[in-house]
């Protein structure tokens, strides 16, 4: 039987073969402002079960036609969340261990008051209602970091989505290289968001981003007096991240002496705060990356062989944007309609690229790869008109420089040339004008810029000096271009 009640309410199921005990409960709940629904057999309650899927089951475990074991069974399949309470004719909750085991919520011994029904009902109302939130935010995370809201219909981003679908559900540790800009850390999350670590925490560093002294507090956590200014006890990144997936970006800027450590982590799972002396137990799944040749920097010196093998279980290689040209027009598409939502509206007019602009930046080479261009989507939007077409000259200069229609420095004769000859004179105007651009942005730090750039400082410095220019503050020498 079911009562008229508003049908947004929780819903309630009661089952007892004892029609007093049945209405009784039905209407201290409706008091309360659930729906109740109602009945006195188990296969009745099974239909029930299955077809209004109800938040909360109350059920006798003796019924005419079977037992509660079948009811809370078909009430975790249909819906994990749902609560399920046993009602039984006995005093002790001994009589049943096995529904506890099979994962009932709580009990209640007949006889039972209209006060112990309401307490009870209310707080498995909260219980269905922190269990629904909790699975709609799993949910969001996951649609925000799945691979298919990772654009790119090119097949170098085909093979590495198919990777993260691989990789994903195992526990295997993933060495990420590309790069700057590329979309690591994305892929990163990504590949938590789909493991069975996702409703666990994601904690990623930046290894580049913080002094040696501080990235082994941050990471390992301090005792208290550990050094000048630990005043009290701090629980590092690591412990914190226990259980869930600890992301390592720029790994190859952390010192070697940290690396050391880290690896021992990887080996023991344990980690010991700075000045401590207690093994704390850590279970992580652990993710790696950097913008440089991780195989390069272990011959360099600025990677350990032996930590470099054990993240390198699974290495997944982002292509840089230059080498999926074809995405390009796919990507620009997507940051101009999110833009023109936020700037102007859902529902805005997209802009428009002309072929020519088109061309151009099919030609550029990208640098800051799928950051730079996402930046240059946000500033067309910013600047121009909902609905507008965006020719060649509302790009940025630097975006023009490898276009051969306008040479940017070549001669007019230059389409005489010999190709190899005509290629070689675009790129080096093309690497001056960089630098000087690149340098600029970073006050002439020739490592700040080599960062950005996602290549070794010493290539910059040999950069500088096949074309000429000087770094002293900005200073640039008479290279041309």
């Amino acid at each position: 039987m079911e009562s008229r009640r508003d049908p947004s309410a929780l819903h309630v199921l009661v089952v007892d073969d004892e029609k007093h005990t049945r209405e009784s409960c039905r209407q201290i709940l409706e008091d309360r402002g659930f729906h109740v629904l109602t009945a006195s057999r188990c296969s009745e309650a099974l239909e029930i079960i299955r077809s209004r899927k109800p938040g909360i089951v109350l059920s006798d475990m003796r019924l005419p036609d079977g037992d509660g074991m079948m009811l809370l069974r078909a009430t975790r399949e249909v819906d994990p969340e749902a609560v399920f309470i046993v009602i039984t004719g006995y005093a002790s909750v001994d009589a049943s261990t096995e529904a506890f085991k099979e994962g009932a919520y709580d009990y209640l011994a007949k006889p039972f008051s209209a006060l112990q029904l309401q307490i009870l009902g209310g707080r498995a109302a909260r219980q269905v209602q922190l269990a629904r939130e909790n699975k709609q935010l799993k949910e969001r995370f996951r649609s925000e970091y799945t691979v298919e809201r990772m654009v790119g219909s090119s097949s170098a981003m085909q093979e590495v989505f198919s990777l993260i679908q691989r990789i994903a559900p195992t526990d295997a540790s993933v060495f990420i290289s590309g790069e700057s800009g590329t979309g690591k850390e994305l892929v990163a999350r990504a590949v938590h968001a789909r493991s069975r670590r996702s409703s666990r925490r994601f904690v990623a560093v930046n290894c580049a981003a913080l002094p040696p002294s501080l990235l082994e507090s941050e990471l390992f956590g301090h005792e208290r007096g550990a050094f000048t200014g630990a005043t009290a006890r701090k629980e590092g990144l690591l412990e914190h991240a226990s259980g869930g997936t600890f992301f390592l970006d720029e790994l190859c800027e952390m010192p070697l002496e940290l690396q050391a450590k880290l690896l021992r982590v990887i080996q023991d799972r344990r980690i010991r705060r700075v000045g401590g002396h207690q093994e704390i137990p850590v279970d992580l799944r652990l993710l790696a990356a950097t913008n440089r040749d991780p195989a390069r920097a272990v011959e360099e010196g600025t990677l350990r062989k032996d930590l470099y093998f054990r993240l390198n279980v699974v290495p997944l290689r982002l292509p840089p944007l230059r080498e999926r040209v074809t995405d390009i027009p796919v990507l620009l598409n997507h940051f101009l309609a999110n833009f023109s939502g936020q700037y102007h509206g859902e529902g805005s007019a997209t802009l428009r690229l002309a072929p020519e602009a088109a061309a151009a930046l099919r030609t550029y080479p990208w640098p800051g790869n799928v950051r730079e261009l996402q930046n240059l989507a946000e500033r067309l939007v910013s600047l121009s008109e909902p609905g507008g077409t965006i020719g060649r000259e509302e790009l940025p200069p630097e975006m023009l420089v490898p276009g051969i229609p306008q040479g940017a420095g070549m001669s007019p004769s230059s389409g005489a040339m010999g190709f190899h000859h005509a290629k070689t004179l675009a790129v080096e105007t093309f690497e001056k004008g960089y630098l000087r651009e690149l340098l600029a942005r970073h006050g002439g730090n020739v490592s700040s810029a080599a960062r950005e750039a996602g290549v070794d400082r010493r290539t910059i410095h040999r950069m500088l000096k096949r074309h000429g220019l000087l770094v002293a503050g900005v200073r640039t020498g008479s290279g041309g271009g």
